[in-house]
């Protein structure tokens, strides 16, 4: 199937710039995540439990428990992200290989194809998560996008306007 962003995807990458620009000590409630990111629970359920299992976040339980992104999670790529939850990107069908398309192997139009998702991802593979954290905080620190609700990943809170976590 072609490559389309999902919802699912969409609330994937919301919650990881979301914790890469919180203190990695700080333990944060999925309601707060839901809230502040305008996630349902059921999607955040899941999503969280998915990137627990593989080692993007870490969840603790019990009374002031929560999540928190895992170390070294916050180099991870959009890419990397995206496709915990999406599957792989295939721009077009016949990308899939030739049990997909019979013309893959002599077709014009498969080359564009090929290249323009090697561009894609390319870009999103070289997106880290800290990265993005980063800029959401100097956008809203420079009055961009305050009270919008076009700002992703920003915590409610943004007087620390810095990712505090290390390469």
């Amino acid at each position: 199937m072609p490559f389309r962003l999902t919802n699912e995807g969409e609330y994937a990458v919301r919650l990881m710039v979301y914790l890469a620009g919180r203190d990695r000590d700080q333990l944060v409630s999925a309601r707060e995540i839901a809230k502040n990111q305008n996630i349902p629970q059921r999607f955040l359920r899941t999503i969280v439990s998915q990137f627990v299992k593989i080692g993007f976040i870490d969840s603790f339980q019990g009374n002031g428990g929560g999540i928190r992104l895992a170390d070294g999670a916050e180099n991870r790529t959009l890419l990397e992200v995206i496709e915990v939850i999406e599957g792989p990107i295939y721009l077009n069908v016949c990308m899939q290989g030739e049990a997909a398309c019979q013309f893959s192997r002599q077709c014009a139009v498969h080359l564009v194809w090929h290249e323009a998702q090697e561009a894609i991802q390319q870009i999103l593979g070289r997106k880290k998560i800290k990265e993005l954290a980063q800029v959401n905080f100097d956008l809203a620190a420079s009055g961009l996008g305050i009270g919008s609700d076009s700002m992703c990943g920003i915590p409610v809170n943004t007087e620390k306007p810095e990712v505090t976590h290390g390469d």
